[in-house]
């Protein structure tokens, strides 16, 4: 007995040091209900570049970053492990972590833009200092695999985070429309509409299909479709009872989709929604790929499965995702979906 006790007390003992080591912190710390958010930027500010995931291929991509930056109006400041790479990461766990505390402790750095998406960000996860984040709120911005470290912060902190274009984004009229709404100014972000289609053609690109009729409020949350799911049953997992959910996907066939909306379903996820907003799902059909299956369901007969039996109102189609014209969508403000009558609300300011 006394052998055994002493091997658990080794154990506990080795464990908290391996603990300390990685500068994990707590996964108690829970966001309080009260939601943070941050200051609107402005012409001038300084705005760090981090890679959360995966690396820069390019060293010409760094400049670019840079000089979209300083078009924006911003004074970019590059994080110092930028341009590692470590296998398939843009450096190893910690450096990646070290770069996002940074940032959030400096405090001439007014907001934070991730190069790019990939993989990699949920690595990171348990390294970054929440209680950092509370102390030093700042608008953060990505999207795809950025998915997890804006949900996470929004989870541990309660801050408004930005699911919006990444520095190496095209920033077209359209997108730069949104930016400016959610992270600029000061007031309810206001209707969300996709591009206009000339008066003299009909639309076939972005369209948006009515799922499930109806009207719903909430507060907004979401992202990649994968992310989502690969957080569930995590200290990161998000609270989906009475929110509006938001979903984009690139690169994963018809099947991938059903079984992903599938997990949120069978997770109980989906029927705790008020409403649910499908984004663009891209490239889900590759050209230069053999598919899974020789028969297989269309795009939007998978999610009509899935999610008309819901009976929660339900769209298809707003700009939310890899493509040129993307809108920026703050996770943690409500929101207002009235699908019978094409009406999507952000009627809340995301910054101060």
């Amino acid at each position: 007995m006394d052998t055994r006790r002493n091997f658990l007390l080794k154990s506990a003992i080795l464990g908290s040091l391996l603990f300390a080591s990685h500068n994990i912190f707590p996964f108690n710390l829970k966001n309080n209900n009260k939601t943070i958010k941050p200051k609107a930027l402005k012409n001038g500010d300084k705005v760090g570049l981090i890679a959360p995931a995966s690396y820069i291929e390019e060293p010409e991509d760094l400049n670019i970053a840079i000089d979209i930056m300083r078009w924006l109006g911003f004074e970019p400041v590059v994080g110092k492990n930028v341009m590692k790479q470590y296998g398939y990461l843009a450096g190893k766990d910690s450096e990646r972590a070290d770069e996002i505390n940074e940032m959030f402790s400096r405090k001439d750095v007014s907001g934070i833009f991730c190069m790019r998406g990939g993989y990699g960000t949920m690595r990171i996860l348990p390294y970054i200092d929440y209680e950092n984040i509370i102390k030093n709120p700042k608008v953060i911005i990505g999207y795809s695999d950025i998915t997890a470290l804006l949900q996470a912060i929004y989870v541990k902190t309660g801050l408004v985070c930005f699911h919006g274009p990444v520095a190496l984004s095209t920033y077209s009229e359209y997108t730069l429309e949104y930016l400016r709404k959610a992270i600029f100014i000061n007031k309810k972000i206001g209707e969300i509409k996709n591009p206009t289609t000339p008066p003299n053609k009909v639309e076939t690109k972005n369209r948006i299909i009515k799922i499930n009729g109806g009207r719903a409020e909430g507060i907004l949350i979401g992202g990649n479709l994968s992310l989502l799911v690969s957080l569930i049953g995590t200290p990161y997992d998000i609270d989906y009872k009475n929110k509006i959910l938001f979903i984009e996907e690139i690169g994963e066939e018809a099947y991938r989709i059903d079984r992903m909306l599938t997990q949120l379903w069978l997770s109980g996820k989906l029927e705790q929604l008020s409403g649910i907003i499908i984004g663009k799902i891209t490239d889900y059909k590759s050209p230069n790929s053999k598919p899974a299956f020789s028969n297989t369901l269309s795009l939007e007969e998978v999610i009509r499965t899935r999610l008309e039996t819901l009976k929660i109102p339900a769209v298809y189609g707003y700009m939310i995702g890899h493509i040129e014209d993307k809108i920026t969508v703050p996770i943690g403000v409500k929101a207002i979906l009235d699908v019978d009558n094409n009406i999507f609300i952000i009627n809340e300011n995301a910054v101060e």
